[in-house]
């Protein structure tokens, strides 16, 4: 028997890393991830609108953004790596490499 669809809203959410990140709003260390959430709009067995989101959600608090917020402990993280490694890198104009001369 093959069943017919009046009205349906349906979804799913897929969890699209494994790592997880701490929550800005309930500070669950481990609570938040990517997720990319997929909706459809079914009416009369015809599929009317499809909808997609990837965005962080928390698994606890129901937290949800586009982006992770700013971490200081990141921001440190990276000025240490940069420090280390300074000779490898050069911040100026692009058209001008380090020690080039002039003709």
């Amino acid at each position: 028997m093959v069943g017919f669809v009046l009205v349906s809203n349906s979804g799913k959410k897929i969890s699209l890393e494994h790592a997880s990140h701490p929550c800005p709003r309930c500070k669950n260390q481990n609570s938040v991830q990517l997720t990319r959430s997929e909706k459809s709009l079914i009416v009369l067995n015809k599929r009317i609108t499809d909808n997609s989101t990837v965005r962080y959600e928390c698994s606890q608090c129901k937290w949800k953004n586009q982006m992770l917020p700013y971490d200081g402990r990141e921001s440190a993280e990276l000025d240490r790596y940069l420090s280390e490694n300074s000779d490898d890198f050069y911040f100026g104009e692009a058209s001008t490499p380090p020690n080039s001369s002039s003709p």
